[in-house]
């Protein structure tokens, strides 16, 4: 019986990302049959934009992702993009170094910038708001001081903007999909050995036919044309993402932080070494995002890239069902919340929707998704 109550919240958890994936089939089949948008938002280059668009913001909200679920927040992505950026384009121009290098280089600044964010919130017990709330400022400030306020080009950078040929896309893709659906059938078996609650026949089908489906529109939009490397990038960090959160002890001790970091230390769990961590991971992908963003754009302009990235990745965190009170949330609804968004932006665009109602409406999608998770959270109270 204790086993039974035990799986009841782990099978509710598993709601959110299959609700979130029926949000995005109906937007997308609303967008599909509206006369103003019909016959552009379903085509190849659109889709394939829209995946493009949304590969930043994916990297940045995966490890938004694991910050949120230890009740933490980082205010300093969108500056941290920036001064990484910088740090890339100006370590290959005016330093003479290899582009692998120069990105290796901004990875560095991205993981001391993250050990500098756990420091302050694992061990000196700061609030994450406040921490990344300077840096916000500071990092924006560096980023400026550094460029002289001009922008870096990144021409050289454009390597990961290219689309892999045909051929390895669809080896990459079928691959995946091969270790998902392996992946999936061993843990069936291994819940039946170990005495847990079983995934049920229809569970199983339910899965491999969601990792099919993907990968179907994934080859549907790619297949002939090839991926993009940025967009191949954003899909490994997500992957490793989830990897990550559903199959290692540390993602393990992600919840259990979220969920009551005192019973988390009670049980030895380092809460502070994980903390560290998580920002450190954090502010790589930060810095992963920089030079993928600038990489797009082909330079960087220190006063405007990633402004307000750090919210939107919030909102998509969010409206994926991460809760902001820690503990619950998965990097696949992370996923599903980014693509929603980008689906949102991309529509009010085709629609011809001016800028700033964009920007009334994605607040409005912040409020009714934190509203949603209120309300769940009142529910399983």
């Amino acid at each position: 019986m204790k086993l039974e109550r035990n799986a009841q919240p782990g099978r509710r958890a598993q709601l959110g990302p299959w609700a979130m994936a029926g949000v995005l089939a109906t937007m997308w089949a609303i967008l599909a049959v509206l006369p103003a948008t019909g016959d552009r938002f379903l085509t190849q280059g659109n889709l394939a934009s829209l995946m493009a668009q949304s590969a930043v913001l994916l990297v940045v909200s995966v490890g938004m992702t694991l910050a949120i679920l230890i009740r933490g927040i980082d205010l300093s992505v969108g500056a941290g993009v920036a001064l990484t950026g910088v740090i890339a384009g100006l370590a290959h121009a005016k330093l003479g170094l290899p582009v692998p290098l120069a990105i290796g280089a901004a990875l560095a600044a991205g993981a001391l910038i993250g050990a500098w964010h756990g420091l302050w919130v694992g061990w000196l017990g700061v609030p994450a708001f406040i921490v990344t709330l300077a840096g916000f400022e500071s990092y924006r400030g560096g980023a400026l001081l550094l460029a002289h306020s001009r922008s870096v080009p990144m021409d050289d950078f454009q390597a990961l903007d290219r689309p892999l040929p045909p051929g390895v896309t669809w080896a990459l893709v079928i691959a995946v999909l091969a270790i998902g659906v392996a992946l999936t059938l061993r843990e069936a078996t291994r819940r039946k050995q170990l005495g847990l609650a079983p995934i049920t026949t229809s569970q199983v089908a339910l899965r491999l036919g969601g990792q099919g489906l993907l990968a179907g529109i994934v080859l549907a939009i790619y297949g002939g044309r090839g991926m993009p490397v940025l967009v191949a990038v954003a899909c490994a960090i997500a992957l490793g993402g989830v990897f990550v959160t559903r199959r290692t002890r540390f993602g393990r001790h992600l919840y259990a932080i979220g969920g009551n970091p005192e019973a988390a230390r009670l049980s030895g769990i380092d809460v502070k070494r994980v903390t560290l961590w998580v920002y450190v991971i954090l502010g790589v992908l930060t810095a992963a995002a920089g030079v993928l963003a600038g990489a797009r754009t082909d330079d960087v302009t220190p006063g405007s890239q990633g402004n307000l990235l750090e919210l939107n990745a919030v909102t998509a965190v969010v409206i994926g069902g991460t809760s902001l009170s820690g503990g619950r949330g998965s990097v696949a609804g992370t996923v599903l919340g980014t693509l929603v968004f980008g689906t949102v932006a991309n529509g009010m665009n085709l629609l011809g929707i001016d800028s700033d109602w964009q920007w009334v409406c994605t607040g409005m999608i912040l409020l009714v998704a934190a509203l949603v998770d209120v309300l769940s959270k009142g529910k399983r109270s």
